[in-house]
């Protein structure tokens, strides 16, 4: 499981704000023909979940197990004590006390139904084995992600960043616009796959973040920034910073972020302007300004002076 970044662009932006204002998001894991198409995002965000196929009461479950992960952590195993015939409301007592993260209840139809504690995509649930398995009418393998939120659409915002949390490189994805209050939607854009998430560790990381405003004190929209690496020698978790720089853009409100390696040395560039910091990124916390005076190593604002030569002395 890793975090795949799905990048989502909105031609003619205001053509379809007219009509939606809502992004759906879908997920293929086999890719063409796409058989297995699901969405991975909901008006609401969801929690996984895993239902077995047997009814209770359960004849030779005493003494067997049932393992899963839960979120991707460590297998847990939980193990029925109760004499045979086990009922379901025996299962779920046991169950419930023994596993963390998931809670087990009846699904309505007297069978055992498992739900995980972490909304969205970053839930899971994986059945991963017990000799009881199959006697609840669970098959080993079978699993669950939760649901996001769907993405919504913002004015002078035509890229967007979704992450799918339980992806891995060889997904698919489409997605399609949707109007919450009609229930009308767009035709599926084509599909593509996104691209892994970070290598390094989310210790070692911090989101740098940047508000810009006009000089009227409106939101300054679609602004570029670039960041540049400036190649001080930096390794973290086993890999070498070598990658050259990132370019982000201010959303609706004049709001961007990137996520960097702390303690790295970087160019922040305000693209069509004379500024460009050389900041020393923090190497506490997990937020932090990119436009924060006490992070320059030179002037605060350095703006760029051109470097004239002085003509020679001729007398």
């Amino acid at each position: 499981m890793a975090v795949i970044k799905v990048k989502i662009f909105v031609p003619e932006l205001a053509n379809v704000m007219s009509l939606f204002d809502k992004i759906q998001v879908q997920r293929s894991e086999v890719g063409s023909p796409y058989s297995d198409t699901k969405f991975i995002t909901d008006s609401v965000a969801q929690a996984p979940v895993v239902t077995g196929t047997i009814e209770g009461p359960y004849a030779g479950l005493q003494g067997k197990s049932l393992k899963l992960k839960v979120d991707g952590g460590s297998e847990q195993t939980v193990t029925f004590l109760i004499t045979n015939p086990i009922h379901l409301y025996n299962v779920v007592g046991e169950f419930n006390a023994a596993i963390t993260g998931a809670t087990m209840a009846d699904d309505g139809s007297g069978k055992p139904q498992i739900t995980g504690d972490t909304l969205g995509t970053g839930g899971t649930l994986e059945i991963t084995g017990g000799t009881g398995a199959s006697i609840l009418g669970f098959t080993v393998g079978q699993k669950d992600n939760g649901e996001d939120v769907n993405v919504t659409l913002m004015a002078g915002v035509d890229e967007y960043d979704y992450d799918d949390k339980s992806g891995e490189a060889s997904y698919w994805y489409r997605e399609r616009y949707y109007n919450s209050i009609s229930g009308t939607f767009s035709s599926y854009s084509d599909w593509t796959q996104g691209t892994t998430g970070a290598a390094v560790s989310s210790a070692n990381l911090i989101v740098g973040k940047i508000k810009l405003a006009n000089i009227d004190g409106t939101a300054l929209v679609c602004a570029k920034v670039v960041v540049v690496n400036v190649f001080n020698p930096l390794s973290k978790d086993g890999y070498f910073i070598a990658g050259r720089s990132q370019e982000i853009e201010t959303d609706g409100v004049g709001q961007a972020e990137i996520t960097l390696i702390k303690g790295s040395t970087i160019d922040v560039i305000l693209a069509s302007t004379s500024i460009i910091r050389r900041i020393l990124v923090p190497d506490t916390g997990t937020e932090f300004d990119l436009m924060d005076p006490t992070l320059v190593l030179d002037d605060p604002f350095q703006i760029q002076v051109p470097d004239l030569p002085s003509a020679p002395r001729s007398s």
